[in-house]
């Protein structure tokens, strides 16, 4: 993630904080939710979730009864986290924590049983040096014997052929006024670079229809197919347990729209005697 994607990225998330709850939950993507909430209750915790937006997963998971610390670059998202926590039950509040910071580099006490990165956090790593900036900083901050679990999307190549849009997406009401908000994304492929630039903009109606306001945020994504996946993780000293194609569950393979791995990591000695092999 390059200084400059860095900050489209704090950019974007300047616009979407205040959409950004509401949308998901039209939009019905929740089963990414329930998943990393159960890892989180089978492992017990503590849970440290890398990019915890606005706490759309780290909240179910501390009503699950699990110890969370969030990390988040984006201080609008955070704003928006600490708003949603003074609604919750003071047992609730009591299980988070959170550090505004880079998770390629942010430093957080204590050692953690499970990491995560939710919802294609890893796909805003660019460059090869921050997937590995941030594989290092996961490394520093698992307790003996903990898990690191994020996933991707599965490309599907012929979406990423040609730019795409603008196109709907999302039409739901406005709590606020009455009225609607229209949800329209583009996207342009490319595939020097083997990313997506990704454009969302959000139209306000009011009650008759008129449009009364517009929005916009820009941000790029990487995609990564499953080899180059394998040997990242590999290279920075983890080894794959799990790798399923989708929330439900199911094993990696024909069909799958989703990557979600679980790694742990390997002891330097052990580290080593494997890439030897």
């Amino acid at each position: 993630m390059t200084p400059d994607s860095t900050a489209r990225s704090v950019d974007f998330f300047r616009v979407a904080a205040r959409y950004y709850d509401d949308d998901y939950a039209a939009l019905g993507y929740d089963a990414d939710v329930k998943f990393y909430a159960g890892l989180a209750a089978d492992c017990g915790g503590p849970v440290l979730e890398m990019g915890c937006g606005t706490g759309r997963v780290l909240l179910p998971t501390a009503r699950a009864g699990v110890t969370i610390h969030g990390l988040e670059i984006s201080p609008d998202m955070l704003a928006v986290l600490r708003e949603r926590l003074r609604q919750e039950p003071a047992e609730v509040r009591q299980r988070v924590s959170w550090t505004e910071g880079d998770l390629r580099s942010a430093e957080v006490s204590g050692r953690f049983a499970l990491v995560t990165a939710p919802f294609r956090v890893a796909q805003i790593l660019i460059e090869r040096q921050d997937q590995r900036a941030w594989l290092r900083n996961v490394r520093r901050h698992l307790a003996s014997g903990g898990a690191l679990c994020f996933d991707v999307f599965q490309p599907d190549y012929r979406l990423l052929a040609a730019p795409r849009g603008p196109e709907p997406e999302l039409d739901r009401p406005d709590p606020a006024t009455g009225g609607r908000i229209h949800r329209r994304f583009r996207t342009v492929p490319r595939p020097e670079t083997q990313t997506l630039e990704v454009e969302i903009q959000w139209i306000h109606e009011d009650p008759a229809g008129r449009v009364t306001s517009e929005s916009s945020g820009q941000f790029q994504l990487r995609w990564f197919t499953r080899g180059e996946l394998e040997n990242l993780l590999e290279l920075e000293g983890f080894r794959i347990t799990d790798y399923w194609g989708s929330f439900r569950g199911e094993p990696f393979g024909e069909g799958a729209t989703d990557q979600i791995i679980r790694a742990v990591a390997l002891h330097r000695h052990s580290w080593v005697v494997e890439a030897e092999r």
